[in-house]
């Protein structure tokens, strides 16, 4: 990967969506914001900050989240995303992701239940998210299995460019979230493959080992930014050359929409099918042409690389 790649690399991919996706639970539904802060939630209303008695004291947080130390938290409630926790002097949210007995449930109900058992029990728990600006405080119990120091000390060793092997901790809507021993980073969505994503499901499971590749480290807030399709050259780099106009192919369908279909030509690489590019008239539609899996012979119409597009023309095989 070139330098130049990584200094393009958008902080947004660690942004927002960074905390919606640890917000979720194991499953693939995203927890609204929204419900988090009090809207209801399965006849539930999960307390929020402004309805519990706590003030957030945020040098303390600060301090604890700096120094690595562990905190006793009691559980006062809890969403389909985690636990809502009380520590001293301020509350926090446990993702499902960050507790040791949740992480292999894949029953909602089952989850629930086991959710609504922690209610009244007390925790030991490491701060690892602390955002003043925003009122968020997000807490792990695996976390909290790990050394003093030993996050920092795993920050300082990451470079960018680096190849690691880490363990799945969850599978969201916004990526993979990796645990690379102490500090957990994330496979955005768009570095899952250099071709379309349809869900990150389709790339990695929760307790996989996978390797990544590091693309960009936040030390100030523990944050680091991860690849798998880096790990594998860009198809699209001189595709105009590997397949230029008029060359025919083997193609596997994919996806049926309503305009198209999808055709994988090679891992990484597919192109679209246009309904007006299947030799049909206006009564047959796509669904009525194609099964996903079925195989395909494709001709190149056009290929776009800067936008990784490519248009396909089906071929008879009559």
């Amino acid at each position: 990967m070139k330098n130049d790649d990584f200094e393009n690399f958008e902080d947004e991919k660690v942004g927002e969506g960074w905390w919606q996706s640890i917000m979720q639970d194991d499953g693939s539904v995203a927890v609204p914001e929204t419900e988090v802060n009090g809207q209801e939630n399965g006849g539930k209303l999960p307390k929020s900050p402004q309805e519990v008695d706590v003030e957030n004291d945020w040098e303390l947080v600060n301090d604890l989240f700096q120094e690595e130390k562990k905190v006793s938290c009691d559980v006062i409630d809890f969403n389909k995303g985690g636990l809502i926790v009380n520590g001293q002097s301020f509350q926090g949210f446990v993702p499902i992701s960050h507790m040791d007995d949740l992480l292999a449930i894949e029953d909602d109900l089952q989850r629930e239940e086991k959710l609504k058992a922690y209610i009244g029990c007390r925790l030991f728990l490491k701060i690892i998210e602390c955002d003043p600006r925003r009122g968020r405080i997000v807490l792990s119990e695996r976390a909290a299995q790990t050394e003093p120091g030993q996050r920092q000390k795993l920050l300082e060793m990451l470079e960018v460019g680096k190849v690691l092997t880490g363990r799945v901790t969850n599978v969201t809507d916004f990526g993979v979230f990796v645990d690379l021993g102490g500090v957990e980073g994330l496979v955005h969505i768009s570095e899952l493959s250099w071709g379309r994503v349809i869900h990150p499901s389709q790339y990695a499971s929760i307790n996989e080992t996978i390797e990544v590749l590091v693309l960009q480290i936040n030390r100030d807030q523990c944050r680091v930014s991860l690849s798998i399709k880096r790990l594998k050259p860009n198809p699209w780099e001189e595709i105009t050359t590997r397949y230029p106009q008029g060359t025919i192919l083997d193609g596997t369908i994919t996806e049926i929409v309503k305009f198209g279909a999808f055709a994988r030509l090679e891992d990484g690489l597919e192109g679209l099918i246009h309904i007006s590019e299947m030799g049909v008239d206006g009564s047959v539609t796509p669904n009525d042409l194609f099964d996903r899996g079925q195989h395909v012979k494709v001709e190149v119409v056009l290929v776009d690389p800067d936008r990784q597009r490519m248009s396909l023309r089906l071929v008879s095989e009559d």
